[in-house]
């Protein structure tokens, strides 16, 4: 603009002043080396102002030009672009269908053309590990964190891939590269539980745990199980590894709370049966029975081998005269009264246990009894009651 200002003026320059220049149009002489050029300064005037449009016409002619060819490079970048958007949606929607190979194929045709590149690769993982294509999926992978080496995004489909095929151990070293600057996301706090479920690192687990609620990834009652299952597996882990020794030393460390849960009570006592420890567990078991009736607990006292069954009848006992329609305790006892061939009482006990609450097992129990008391009428009487007690169950089978 200001250049055709400066032509326009200097036009109106020479208009003004040509005619005063006319009767004296000075000399101007130029010499190089052999050449020699000769003219008036009105000439010379009107020769630089003439060179001087010339070349804003040129430029005018090259700006086109060049624009032009801009908006043609324009035009085919933004039809690529375009293009890029359209495929890259309907290889998201193939992805969530299910389709692995033409949501591959598209993700990864428009990835260079994508406004998010980096989206095109992490679904282009998941539809290749659909495809079973382990190796392609980690490529992918690594485009996309080449794309951002830190976004947390990268991460959590690595993780969620080797999770879905079972990869857990690499799944848990790639949770614990981000744990350290993403400690509270509820995201990679729930894939570390899961890693650690799947490889009973119960150990780990418990430690996750206070997080896990403090973040709103678990509420309280699932806390409550979840602490339970975990210490049971460390019971058993530690069981394995060091036997009664480490499971005692384990039980001493827990808290007071801890050992009159009656959950982790009965955990306890299975693990010390299983190693044959049923004497050295039958005093704790005696002791949670003092605090609590709880039927896990009671249910396991006719499974101990113990040498002597009378302190643990007669704790039985003890546990009916608080509460005598405990149809639990009453089988047990019955249990107990069998194992020590005193078949009378066995009966009553059974009786009473199949009277409060029937049960298919008590029932076994009762007959079996009553066989050995030789009252085949009885014994017949109430197989015909287990068995109206088992129809429903085979009726629903059937249905």
């Amino acid at each position: 603009m200001i250049k055709l200002l400066l032509l326009v003026l200097a036009l109106i320059a020479g208009i003004i002043v040509g005619p005063e220049l006319a009767g004296n149009q000075g000399y101007v002489l130029i010499s190089t080396a052999n050449q020699t050029i000769e003219m008036s300064l009105t000439t010379l005037v009107v020769l630089i102002v003439a060179l001087f449009a010339v070349f804003l016409l040129l430029e005018f002619i090259l700006k086109r030009v060049f624009s032009i060819s801009s908006s043609t490079r324009g035009w085919f970048s933004g039809r690529k672009v375009r293009k890029a958007r359209i495929q890259t949606s309907a290889g998201l929607l193939k992805v969530t269908e299910g389709d692995w190979k033409p949501a591959e194929k598209l993700l990864t045709k428009s990835a260079k053309f994508s406004d998010a590149p980096l989206l095109n690769y992490l679904a282009a993982a998941e539809a290749a590990q659909g495809l079973g294509k382990t190796e392609q999926r980690d490529e992918y992978l690594k485009q996309a964190a080449e794309l951002d080496s830190q976004n947390l995004a990268v991460a959590l489909t690595r993780a969620k891939l080797q999770i879905r095929q079972q990869q857990f151990e690499q799944a848990l070293a790639t949770l614990q590269e981000v744990q350290q600057d993403h400690a509270r996301n509820p995201i990679v706090l729930g894939l570390l539980q899961e890693c650690y479920l799947k490889l009973e690192d119960w150990k780990s687990l418990l430690t996750l745990l206070p997080q896990l609620t403090k973040a709103g990834v678990i509420s309280q009652e699932e806390a409550i199980v979840l602490d339970e299952q975990a210490q049971c597996g460390q019971m058993q882990h530690l069981g394995q590894q060091n036997g009664t020794d480490g499971l005692v030393g384990y039980w001493n460390n827990m808290g007071r709370k801890d050992k009159q849960n009656p959950a982790l009570v009965a955990c306890f006592i299975k693990q010390m049966m299983a190693r044959h420890a049923d004497s050295d567990a039958y005093p704790i078991l005696r002791d949670a029975l003092k605090k609590s009736q709880d039927e896990r607990l009671i249910s396991l006292v006719p499974q101990l081998n113990l040498p002597d069954r009378h302190p643990a009848i007669v704790k039985l006992q003890e546990l009916l005269r608080q509460d005598g329609n405990n149809a639990v305790t009453h089988s047990a006892l019955g249990q107990m009264l069998m194992a020590e061939g005193n078949w009378q009482e066995a009966k009553e006990h059974f009786e009473r246990a199949v009277s409060v609450r029937p049960d298919m097992t008590d029932y076994a129990h009762l007959v079996a009894t009553l066989e050995q008391l030789d009252d085949k009428q009885g014994a017949a009487a109430a197989s015909r009651q287990a068995l109206e007690l088992a129809q429903p169950s085979k009726a629903s089978l059937i249905s």
